[in-house]
């Protein structure tokens, strides 16, 4: 059984993201042959402030991101004493998904079904940043969770991007 506890820290009603949530999780789930037992995760909606204060304390990063993503690695263990597979949080800064939306032309839906799919993956190990070849396989499986739900999701780069991640490395 897939159990996905849902926070939210906004004052923005979420109930359509969490139903996004529920069915791209539950396709990625299917996708990947997770037919683990008792599978949990937690995805949070966060203001700005606290997106950035999570970025900086955990990531030495001082600015406001779309997701992040803590995983928790539980061994076999802990599985079979607490009865279920704790994967992690996926924490969304929706004000920074409606802001990213909007720069690069994608629906809410799009955006806030990329961040998902996203942080999802980056919880089960995937990570885009270590090699070309592991980021072609995680936005291989993105494309496919998205695609299994209904949607697609053209990753797109703006002029400033480059300004910002040079600012970020400073």
């Amino acid at each position: 059984m897939l159990e996905i506890s849902f926070v939210n820290d906004t004052n923005i009603n979420m109930a359509q993201w969490e139903k996004l949530a529920d069915q791209i999780i539950g396709k990625g789930v299917e996708l990947l042959n997770l037919h683990q037992d008792n599978l949990s995760l937690t995805v949070q909606f966060v203001t700005e402030e606290k997106a950035q204060n999570l970025n900086h304390q955990y990531r030495q990063k001082n600015y406001i991101p779309d997701v992040l993503s803590f995983p928790l690695e539980m061994n076999p263990k802990e599985v079979q004493a607490t009865g279920f597979w704790e994967i992690g949080d996926i924490i969304i800064c929706f004000d920074e998904a409606q802001r990213k939306a909007g720069k690069y032309n994608h629906t809410l839906e799009e955006e806030m079904a990329f961040l998902i799919t996203h942080g999802f993956l980056h919880l089960l190990g995937y990570d885009h940043e270590t090699s070309l070849d592991d980021e072609k396989k995680m936005f291989g499986l993105q494309d496919e969770i998205l695609e299994g739900v209904g949607l697609r999701y053209e990753i797109r780069f703006a002029p400033d991007d480059y300004l910002e991640l040079e600012q970020e490395a400073n």
